[in-house]
C-alpha cells in the first residue's frame, strides 16, 4: 500500500475511505490519489509537499463532502493551500505572488482608507497564513470546494468587515468624546445634510482642478484597488512616482475640501478642528464614489 493511500485512510476513516474508492472513476483510489498528487506538484512545481500532508489535506476535503468524491476538488488549489499550512519552502511568496492583489481588491471594496486597508491586509495575511493559539492558519479551512482565489477574497473580505466594525466603533467613541468636549457632533451634522452637500460638493470641485494624471491614479488606486506597482506598470512610471502623484492629489484634495467647508459652515474654530477630522475619516469614500460614477 503507497504511503498516500495509507495516510488517506487513516485520515478519513474506513467509511469515507470506501465512499471515495466507489465513487473513483480513473480506478483504484491509490492510482487516483497519485494522480491529484501529480497534479498538485504540476500547478505548484517548486513546492514539494510530502504525499502523507497531502493526503491527509485530501482526506478532510472528501470528509467535507456528502459523497466523499475527489473528482471535483479544486487538487492545484488544495496543494498550494496544504504548502502554505505545512510551512513549505517559498509556498507564502508563492502565495502572496498569487493572491495578494486579490486581498487588496476585497479590502478595498469594504474599508474606505488607506491606512485601514493596510492595516486589514496584515490582519488577512496574518489569519489566512499563521498558526493561532486555537488552531492551525485559517488557510487550512480552504476544502477545495471551488476555486481559492474566491475563497481568499471571501476571506479577506470578511476580516476586513470584522476590522471596519471594530474601528468604527472607535471611532464613534472618539468623536463622542469630541462632540461631548466641544458641543458639536460632526457624525450627526453629516448625517443630517448640513455638512454633507457642502463636503460633496467641495470634493467633486477640488478633483475637477486636478490634472488628468492624479485623477487617473486616484481612480486606479481608490475605485479599482490597484496596487501601486501595479499602476506604475500600466502607467510606464515607477512606484516612487506613482506614490508622489498620489500624496499630492490627495493633499491638494484634502486642502480644497478644507477650505470650502470653512468657507460654508459658520461655525467656531474649535468646532470646525471636530469637523475637520471626521471629514479627513470619510474622504477616500467620497473620492471613489465621485471618480466611479460613469
Amino acid at each position: 500500500m503507497s504511503a498516500l493511500l495509507r495516510a488517506f485512510r487513516d485520515a478519513a476513516g474506513s467509511t469515507v475511505a470506501s465512499m471515495a474508492e466507489r465513487d473513483c472513476e480513473g480506478g483504484p483510489l491509490g492510482q487516483v490519489l497519485a494522480t491529484l498528487y501529480a497534479r498538485g506538484r504540476v500547478a505548484n512545481p517548486r513546492l514539494i509537499v510530502s504525499e502523507q500532508a497531502f493526503a491527509r489535506h485530501l482526506a478532510r476535503c472528501a470528509n467535507d463532502r456528502k459523497d466523499a468524491s475527489l473528482a471535483k476538488i479544486a487538487v492545484e488549489d488544495v496543494y498550494l493551500a496544504c504548502a502554505c499550512v505545512e510551512r513549505v519552502r517559498g509556498a507564502a511568496a508563492v502565495f502572496e505572488n498569487r493572491f495578494g492583489r486579490v486581498i487588496r481588491r476585497a479590502v478595498s471594496r469594504v474599508l474606505a482608507t488607506a491606512d485601514e486597508r493596510q492595516e486589514a491586509e496584515q490582519r488577512a495575511w496574518h489569519h489566512l497564513l499563521v498558526d493561532h493559539t486555537d488552531g492551525p492558519p485559517r488557510l487550512a479551512q480552504y476544502l477545495g470546494q471551488g476555486p481559492l482565489e474566491k475563497w481568499v477574497s471571501v476571506a479577506a473580505m470578511r476580516i476586513a468587515i470584522s476590522f471596519g466594525r471594530t474601528e468604527s466603533a472607535e471611532r464613534r467613541l472618539r468623536e463622542k468624546t469630541i462632540a461631548e468636549a466641544s458641543g458639536v457632533d460632526p457624525e450627526q451634522l453629516f448625517m443630517k445634510g448640513e455638512l454633507r452637500a457642502a463636503f460633496e460638493d467641495a470634493v467633486a470641485a477640488a478633483l475637477g482642478r486636478l490634472s488628468a494624471r492624479e485623477r487617473l491614479v486616484l481612480k486606479l488606486y481608490l475605485v479599482s484597488g490597484m496596487t501601486l506597482d501595479a499602476i506604475g506598470k500600466s502607467l510606464g512610471v515607477t512606484r516612487q512616482a506613482v506614490a508622489k502623484t498620489l500624496s499630492r492629489a490627495r493633499e491638494t484634495v484634502v486642502g480644497q475640501v478644507e477650505t470650502a467647508v470653512q468657507k460654508s459652515l459658520r461655525i467656531s474654530e474649535e468646532e470646525l478642528a471636530s469637523i475637520l477630522r471626521y471629514v479627513a475619516s470619510q474622504l477616500d469614500v467620497s473620492i471613489s464614489r465621485v471618480l466611479g460614477k460613469p
